[in-house]
């Protein structure tokens, strides 16, 4: 049953839906003007959250009345444009395909509301970091060891913020990539139209991503690959927007908001969309308009500027740099951009999303890459072009979110890319974006390390290739052998996206370890299941000795947030410290500490006269004599 503070939920829905229809006067793109409403709601959050910090005011009441305004405003606006679009025609292709995606993302909604938030990076950073702003009023650095939780751009949590701040908990949390994975599907079945797919095309390339294993995973999920995704491909579909026109102010306010939301929320949605940008500048300086395009690019740069900038200076000003303490952005970007090496990378992060569920099948694939790097003379294995613990070709197909690949939707991808590139009877504008979406690929892997959680990483650049394969299922389907391909592929994707919401780890709609057969608390400990009861034993100790300041000391990937949440009451801080701008608070002034480490750590940590009650090897309490 729904309290009021979740049915406060419903006001960014509503601002949302207010926007869309003010935003949508007389003929304009019913989807164009969705993208421009998310873009603007979206992009003005992030600003918002940036103010309250500066006063200090991160708590709920701001963020109510934030809403009830937008929402009044947007509505206000509105009034006038408060009718539906018409129905289109639809074929009975048109009306399989809409039931497919309707059910999938039904499946994907109820999964999604009935899981708790149980992601591994969640716990680890993605979510604690939401509970420090509230429990700071800011957003400014506080005293960890988990750097991540300092460093990489929050976009998709100012928006989580908003949920925890109206509904008091994190019920609806999973409720964000659900509803970016809808955006991206209508954005990349928009850019299908802009390259003249048919209404059949652009239903098949949204279901093309829609049902990739990895998407379906990740709409249940708390992490951010799906939103920075939406996007990275909504600002595809406004780039097309100016192929053949000047970009008036609303495409280039547009734009400007999609890119500096595509930069706030992470990094890797920065390679597909430079590439973007680029393709959209040259098409603005085809109109031979230069300073006109001079100043639009401008603006774009500035809106990133404007959205990503605040949360850049704060990690330059904790570390002395924009992209954390040195040999962090190492560990994670390549280091070596020569094109042997750059070509190897490529080959293994496509190799990886390739993956099925027949070895022999991927042992062709795994030793057709390594063959490859050792006829350009790079290892294939290479530690500069691969993240540390991960072994080329690594592990085999599992329906994990973390490490899902998505073998047909990445071959439809880069067979449509490949054939849109050779071809040569294709209108400028189909092989312009191919390129471009080539460029993306390229850039992709000339930055991000393989590795064996890299499926997700990547998303963004299929995201951008996906119109293409709407585009060429329009073009093959009046031939009956086209026809037949086209549902065997659609029929195997949605198959392969069915199964990873119904079987898929960490949350599953059947099968042992469902979300209807598992506690809350057990949910929330499906990756670590070991240390559920142990974290819940210290809970109940910190509550029962009625401390009221309790120090943390954490290993680097372990969790803080189900402490967070479990005892809202009791002010938690770090005993411990890497942030140079925010020290860790002295022992002396904590009544109780909570180690979530290694043994040894905690002993170090902890003062040699406190009494130590351990409940596991890594989760124990102390309390001074």
């Amino acid at each position: 049953m729904p309290t009021a503070r979740t049915l406060l939920a419903l006001l960014p829905l509503a601002a949302l839906v207010f926007t869309v229809f003010a935003l949508r006067p007389g003929s304009l793109d019913v989807r164009q003007a969705v993208i421009r409403a998310a873009a603007l709601v979206a992009g003005v959050t992030v600003v918002f959250v940036e103010l309250l910090s500066l006063a200090g005011w991160i708590t709920t009441w701001p963020v109510i009345v934030y809403w009830l305004l937008f929402a009044g405003v947007s509505a206000f606006f509105a009034r006038r444009n408060l009718r539906l679009p018409s129905r289109p025609a639809l074929t009975n292709w048109d009306k399989v395909l809409l039931g497919a995606i309707g059910l999938l993302a039904l499946a994907e909604l109820v999964l999604a509301l009935a899981s708790s938030p149980n992601n591994y990076d969640s716990n680890h950073y993605h979510l604690t970091k939401v509970e420090h702003w509230i429990a700071d009023g800011d957003l400014d650095p506080y005293p960890t060891v988990q750097n991540q939780q300092i460093i990489l751009v929050p976009g998709a949590e100012y928006l989580l913020l908003q949920a925890r701040l109206l509904t008091g908990d994190d019920s609806l949390f999973n409720l964000l990539q659900w509803g970016a994975t809808l955006l991206a599907a209508l954005a990349i079945s928009r850019c299908a139209a802009q390259l003249g797919a048919g209404r059949t095309g652009q239903l098949v390339a949204a279901a093309v991503f829609f049902a990739a294993p990895a998407v379906a995973l990740e709409s249940t999920s708390t992490q951010n690959d799906l939103v920075v995704t939406a996007w990275v491909i909504c600002a595809a579909t406004l780039a097309l927007d100016g192929a053949r026109r000047l970009a008036t102010a609303a495409d280039v306010l547009s734009l400007a908001a999609v890119a500096g939301l595509t930069a706030v929320t992470k990094s890797t949605g920065l390679m597909a969309l430079a590439p973007v940008l680029l393709f959209w500048g040259i098409c603005q300086l085809r109109q031979r308009r230069l300073l006109r395009t001079v100043g639009a690019g401008a603006a774009v740069l500035a809106g990133m500027a404007v959205l990503a900038g605040p949360a850049l200076l704060r990690v330059n000003d904790a570390f002395g740099s924009p992209l954390g303490p040195p040999g962090y952005s190492a560990a994670l970007s390549t280091e070596r951009k020569d094109p042997p090496a750059v070509l190897v990378n490529g080959l293994r992060l496509a190799a990886s999303t390739l993956t099925t569920p027949i070895p022999a099948v991927n042992d062709v694939v795994g030793d057709a890459v390594i063959g490859i790097a050792h006829l350009v003379n790079v290892d294939p294995n290479e530690p500069k072009i691969t993240q540390w613990r991960s072994v080329f070709p690594g592990t085999r197909w599992k329906p994990d979110e973390d490490r899902s690949p998505y073998p047909v939707t990445a071959a439809v991808i880069l067979a449509a890319l490949a054939a849109t590139l050779v071809w040569r009877r294709l209108p400028a504008l189909v092989r312009a974006y191919a390129v471009m979406v080539l460029g993306a690929f390229i850039l992709t892997a000339a930055v991000v390390k393989w590795q064996y959680w890299g499926n997700r990483l990547i998303l963004p650049a299929f995201a951008v290739g996906a119109p293409l394969a709407g585009y060429w299922a329009d073009r093959l389907r009046s031939y009956r052998t086209g026809a037949i391909a086209m549902v065997v592929v659609l029929a195997a994707a949605f198959a392969s996206g069915g199964v990873a919401v119904a079987y898929g780890q960490p949350r599953r709609l059947v099968g042992q370890n469902s979300v209807f057969a598992l506690s809350d608390w057990q949910e929330r400990f499906v990756r670590l299941p070991e240390q559920a009861v142990p974290y819940q034993r210290a809970i109940d100790d910190i509550r029962a000795s009625g401390v009221r300041r309790v120090g943390l000391v954490m290993d680097g990937d372990l969790w803080e947030y189900p402490l967070q949440i479990s005892l809202p009451d009791v002010e938690l801080v770090a005993v411990e410290s890497v942030i140079p701008t925010a020290p860790a608070a002295p022992i002396s002034s904590v009544q109780a500490i909570v180690c979530a480490a290694a043994v040894d750590r905690c002993t170090r940590a902890v003062p040699s006269t406190w009494q130590v009650q351990r409940y596991s090897e890594i989760v124990a309490v102390a309390f001074p004599p």
